[in-house]
């Protein structure tokens, strides 16, 4: 019981970590002026709408089995729209 509590603690502040790290290279480039305000709003944009998915995908990849494959509908029906809007609105601008 000890040993599972302990590596799930240790997965957890992973995870954290990897996190916390993320946002300061993020406060970091913010503060050396190395990202424009509308550059940053376009990463951002990208990350959630095509990186998460992806991420998503990754991590869920290896726990999808055609009996449980309905379960995980939602998280793919949602990247896909997403992945579609973002080509929709790329085009849309591409246009103007």
């Amino acid at each position: 019981m000890s040993g599972s509590l302990t590596t799930s603690f240790l997965g957890a502040l992973q995870a954290s970590l990897a996190v916390l790290l993320t946002i300061g290279y993020g406060v970091i480039a913010a503060q050396f002026d190395l990202l424009k305000g509308s550059s940053a709003k376009d990463i951002s944009t990208l990350c959630v709408r095509m990186f998460l998915p992806a991420l998503l995908i990754t991590n869920v990849g290896s726990e999808l089995h055609l009996d449980t494959a309905m379960r995980y509908v939602p998280i793919l029906s949602q990247c896909f729209l997403n992945l579609q809007f973002l080509f929709l609105s790329t085009r849309i601008e591409d246009r103007e």
